[in-house]
Order: structure tokens, then C-alpha cells, then sequence
């Protein structure tokens, strides 16, 4: 009976070393990342343009968006809200918006409001920071226009 409960002891001593260990390397590997075990990192994404992308930290607000999509154009203005440094979000669209092949037309502030307008070849974007309230508010209104069968054979 003796040898039972020692064996026993031994067992759940193994096995609290081996999760201590465990638990150890597991939380050394992701701070080399940068992060904790139980942080999870949502990407950043697209919302209704595949071309215009949105930092995870700001969070679309449908009850403020509009949509319009038919035959000939499709536009939108999205309202996206989070708690974020206003410079770094007017930054982090330049960056990404002339990755997805935007041309920067216009970049202008006035006090907390700051304005971009981008442009491509059948695309406009407009896109407004506004940090008034201490969240900020980030208006897209974007319009693409749909190449259509009836253009050509006017020419």
C-alpha cells in the first residue's frame, strides 16, 4: 500500500514538473513574438472594397454606413470607429492605399479633422479622420465605376 501512494506522489510530482515546463517554453515562445499565450491577433481587412484596407483596431458602425451597388457604379460610405493615435491611422492609409495601387490626390488637416483623397483608374476614395470626441471616427466614402457593354458601342 506503501509503495502505492509513493509511486503515486511520484506521478503527480512528474506531472507537475512536466506542465510547469510546459507552460514555461510556451509562454517564451510567443514573447519572442511579441505577445502572450492568451493574446490573439486579429488581421487587419477588407470590408466592402477588396482594394481598401482597414486596420483591425477600428470597427465598422453599420448603423452609420451606407451601400449602393447597381449596374453602371458601386458606392459606399463606411463608418468605422476605434480608439486610435490619429496620425498613425492617416499614416497607415497612406501606406496601404498606395500598396493596393491608390494614387494620393490630396492630404489635408484641419484641427482634428484630417482628409485623404485617393484615386485609381475607375475608382475614387475619400477618407476622413476625425478625432473630436476623443474615439476616432473614420468616414470612406468610395465609388467605383462598372465598365458596361453599352460605353463601347457608343464610340
Amino acid at each position: 500500500m506503501r509503495s502505492h501512494v509513493k509511486f503515486f506522489l511520484c506521478l503527480i510530482l512528474a506531472a507537475t514538473l512536466c506542465a510547469c515546463t510546459t507552460t514555461g517554453s510556451s509562454t517564451a515562445s510567443t514573447d519572442t513574438v511579441g505577445g502572450t499565450a492568451a493574446e490573439y491577433q486579429e488581421p487587419d481587412y477588407y470590408y466592402d472594397f477588396d482594394d481598401i484596407l482597414i486596420p483591425k483596431e477600428i470597427k465598422y458602425a453599420e448603423d452609420e454606413s451606407y451601400k449602393l451597388d447597381n449596374a453602371k457604379f458601386r458606392a459606399a460610405i463606411m463608418k468605422f470607429k476605434g480608439r486610435v493615435e490619429v496620425l498613425e491611422l492617416v499614416q497607415y492609409f497612406i501606406n496601404n492605399m498606395a500598396k493596393d495601387n491608390w494614387t494620393l490626390i490630396s492630404n489635408n488637416k484641419a484641427g482634428k479633422l484630417s482628409v485623404l483623397s485617393f484615386e485609381k483608374y475607375n475608382k475614387s476614395c475619400v477618407i476622413q479622420v476625425d478625432d473630436s470626441f476623443g474615439s476616432a471616427t473614420t468616414t470612406i466614402i468610395a465609388v467605383e465605376v462598372k465598365e458596361t457593354g453599352n460605353s463601347v458601342k457608343g464610340k
